[in-house]
């Protein structure tokens, strides 16, 4: 019987025990990159079957303080596969997320985890699972923040506060009070942010934690910023700037330069400022390869030029800092940037452009944060009355008129919020009632302005413009115009084609190729290949085929019904088969199924076709290394989720590399997963 006893007093400690030791590791290894370099030399000579969970996870984390994201996740996934209770599979699940979230930049992909981890966890009582959900919580509204969904993330941001006050920890609850302040900043709920970031600022002074202090001046230095207090803005970001930087916090201490550069921004005499500033963060994102921070800079370096009248340097910027947004699938910075290029093109009269931008963010941009829905708003209404279409900029005014007064006002009753809440000092009281007047009075005069506002602004659209478009008829037509296309005629028709058929279904591309091109062409002229490849097109004239092209290298088919997409593929196959054998060549052929909107997402630009070519080139290569592949090499590409690369990238192949490396791409050549070295 005591033995008994003494077995279930075992178990019932076993947990918290287990996870204090294992905290103690993953600390030791975290906040210490030689503790970190020293543990994984001491792996080295250690035989890999008797590493346990635990050991899996402090090497993981010891592999992200030296900034190796690879090996990381890798030592991550075989801690899941030992782990040998719900509490270390769940632990695993979460550091594979921050893995994904931080290094990767892959919001879908920790999402994915953190739903594991969560419901490993949401059962059990124990005080480490409850800690680990916390975790689990804060790291779901960092996610949903990355994605743009912010009243998701600050649910979350709040579920994990309500959990961090019943473990009865100060410092979790002051790191959840300081995500809730962030997201309500985000989506403009000041009163709301604000109250989050005065509670966390008490109880970082009382706690002494120097780098959450840090995180809080971030946060009101962007709160002031929004309110149009640029000075107080200022100070706020220098202290955060001043405190990352005396932690060597050095992705914290980038961010704070970028927000002190935009404020600089504010006044254009600045300009100069903000760019020693940009050229610093940039200097050391580049160093830590982060590209979330380098594409901040470089939209900030697009502002910069813009401020600076300097008009294709600054599209250049944004188009750049567009790319690595979408390689990150950041929603929010997606909409911000695509609306400042908008508003780019439009005050260059390339109103077709700005167009396209504004039609690609309109499906998601309800969900936007309000700022956000009013420049959407803003430049709509302005590119319609450019083309004169007037009762589109009516219908497009209307919400923007709402959405600017909701904004004025919200940041008005903010600052009254603020001197409410005792930002300031005691010994101010005085100064305080009569600032909250004058903010009274402000308030009651804005509400007043906004009715004749709202009488005045839709008129003074259409004088504007029609006064504008009298006066634009004398000057000469404005030399700024699209770079032309580099790709042949035919590829931009089939381009425009193919994006026809995306908009009424989902299509699929077939790419057929003879794999001994460059023989053929020695053997039999330099043209022999593209004049099979266009006989073959000709041949295939058929209703399913609603798009073809044919150049010097490969065959494309655009298939609009899936159901007869084999029944094509395996007719194409066959022609080219029988031309080359009567050319008395060896068949020898490669063929891919390229799933359209599997691989470029649901709304995508023409120019993304471009970057299949690459993924063509890659799976010709991959298969290649494989043994008996036989003379058809037939290959199918597969996504895990919608547009795992970003098809525009300059660096595409290392992108397509890193997707496939993760599971988020996969190939099957002839019925069988492909399985490489990368």
């Amino acid at each position: 019987m005591r033995f008994l006893y003494v077995f279930l007093l075992a178990v019932g400690i076993s947990l918290p025990v287990q996870a204090a030791n294992l905290t103690e590791r993953l600390s030791e290894v975290d906040k210490s990159k030689a503790a970190a370099e020293q543990f994984i030399s001491s792996l080295q000579n250690q035989a890999l079957t008797t590493l346990t969970a635990e050991d899996y996870l402090v090497l993981s984390v010891s592999y992200q303080t030296v900034n190796n994201r690879d090996a990381a996740l890798d030592a991550a996934s075989k801690a899941e596969q030992l782990a040998t209770t719900p509490y270390l599979q769940a632990l695993s699940l979460f550091h594979k997320a921050q893995i994904h979230g931080i290094y990767f930049q892959n919001a879908e992909m920790a999402l994915q985890q953190l739903l594991a981890a969560e419901q490993l966890l949401l059962n059990s009582d124990e005080q480490p699972s409850l800690r680990l959900l916390n975790d689990v919580l804060r790291s779901f509204a960092s996610a949903y923040n990355l994605l743009g969904q912010l009243a998701t993330g600050l649910e979350y941001a709040e579920r994990s506060l309500a959990l961090a006050r019943q473990l009865g920890e100060p410092s979790r609850e002051l790191t959840s009070l300081i995500i809730s302040g962030r997201l309500a900043l985000q989506d403009n709920q000041y009163q709301r942010a604000f109250y989050y970031l005065q509670q966390g600022l008490t109880l970082a002074n009382q706690l002494q934690d120097f780098e959450s202090l840090a995180s809080i001046h971030f946060r009101l230095g962007m709160a002031f910023r929004k309110l149009d207090l640029h000075q107080d803005a200022l100070e706020h970001f220098q202290q955060a700037a001043e405190r990352y930087r005396a932690l060597d916090l050095q992705s914290n201490y980038t961010h704070a330069l970028i927000y002190l550069a935009e404020t600089y921004l504010e006044e254009p005499v600045q300009a100069e400022q903000a760019q020693l500033l940009l050229e610093e963060a940039r200097h050391i994102a580049e160093q830590q390869q982060n590209l979330l921070r380098i594409a901040m800079v470089n939209y900030s370096l697009a502002r910069t030029a813009l401020v600076q009248q300097q008009l294709a340097p600054a599209e250049q910027l944004y188009q750049l800092a567009l790319q690595q947004f979408r390689q990150i699938n950041s929603a929010t910075y997606l909409q911000e940037i695509t609306l400042a290029l908008a508003r780019l093109y439009i005050q260059q009269q390339r109103y077709p452009e700005a167009e396209q931008l504004l039609a690609d963010i309109a499906p998601d941009i309800n969900a936007a944060a309000t700022y956000l829905k009013l420049r959407f708003y803003n430049n709509k209404s302005d590119l319609a009355a450019a083309r004169q279409r007037w009762q589109t900029a009516y219908l497009a005014q209307r919400p923007a008129m709402q959405l600017a007064q909701q904004e004025q006002s919200e940041q008005l009753r903010s600052s009254m919020a603020q001197l409410k809440g005792g930002l300031t000092d005691n010994n101010q009281v005085s100064q305080q009632s009569a600032e909250l007047k004058q903010l009274q009075l402000q308030l009651a005069a804005a509400e007043s302005r906004q009715v004749l506002l709202q009488l005045l602004l839709v008129g003074l659209i259409f004088t504007a413009f029609v006064i504008w478009q009298l006066y634009r008829r004398q000057l000469p037509v404005a030399t700024t115009t699209p770079a032309p296309e580099l790709a042949p005629k035919q590829w931009s028709q089939f381009r425009e084609k193919v994006k026809q058929t995306n908009q009424r279904t989902a299509p699929h591309l077939i790419v057929l190729l003879p794999r001994n091109r460059t023989l053929l062409q020695q053997k039999y002229g330099r043209r022999c290949v593209s004049e099979l490849l266009e006989q073959v097109r000709q041949q295939l004239n058929l209703p399913e085929v609603t798009a073809s092209f044919s150049g010097s290298e490969m065959l494309w088919l655009c298939c609009d019904d899936e159901q007869k997409l084999p029944q094509l593929q395996q007719q194409a196959i066959a022609l080219l088969e029988q031309k080359l054998t009567e050319l008395g060549a060896n068949p020898e052929l490669l063929t891919l199924n390229l799933p359209l909107q599997d691989l470029l997402g649901e709304h995508w630009q023409k120019e993304d076709l471009n970057g299949l070519a690459e993924l063509v080139w890659l799976c010709w290569y991959l298969a290649g290394q494989q043994l008996n592949s036989g003379s058809l090499w037939q290959l199918v590409v597969y996504s895990s989720h919608p547009r795992p690369c970003e098809w525009q990238a300059d660096n595409l192949r290392a992108d397509i590399l890193n997707a496939l490396k993760l599971g988020e791409l996969t190939l099957q050549l002839n019925g069988n997963q492909l399985s490489f070295q990368l």
